[in-house]
């Protein structure tokens, strides 16, 4: 029998990047609570390399990181006929909400600010999940 509990998990597979080593950390301890799958990666390029390893189902970017950035991977992802329609949470400490616009606008994308409280993040990534599977259904 499924609970309501069981229910609201995160069970995704949830790809981390963020070249923060203890922001990833706790990502990683909050989503697996979650019964999410986790991997994660320190920059854009490791993030390209794990995409196909690990599958993910959505993806926790930060902007800036070293070499590529956050909103550069996102730009190659919405322009790749493999990933394009993959959920993207952009989760950063800045206010890049001027440059994240544009990234937003290309849809399954979604900008909160790294001191956002966990139950949005959570609905966020529910949010976007759902919609990429609605998306899939079209």
């Amino acid at each position: 029998m499924i609970t309501q509990m069981d229910a609201e998990r995160l069970q995704e597979r949830v790809l981390i990047v963020d070249d923060d080593p203890s922001f990833r950390t706790y990502l990683d301890l909050r989503l697996q609570r979650e019964s999410a799958s986790t991997y994660q990666a320190p920059s854009a390029e490791e993030a390209l390399e794990a995409l196909e390893a690990f599958g993910p189902t959505v993806m926790i970017v930060d902007v800036v990181l070293p070499g590529m950035t956050g909103l550069d991977l996102v730009r190659q992802l919405r322009g790749d006929g493999v990933h394009r329609r993959l959920p993207i949470l952009i989760l950063t400490g800045a206010d890049h909400s001027a440059e994240v616009g544009d990234v937003v606008g290309l849809g399954l994308a979604w900008y909160l600010r790294k001191d956002a409280a966990w139950p949005l993040v959570q609905r966020t990534l529910r949010n976007l999940t759902a919609r990429a599977r609605e998306a899939t259904l079209v």
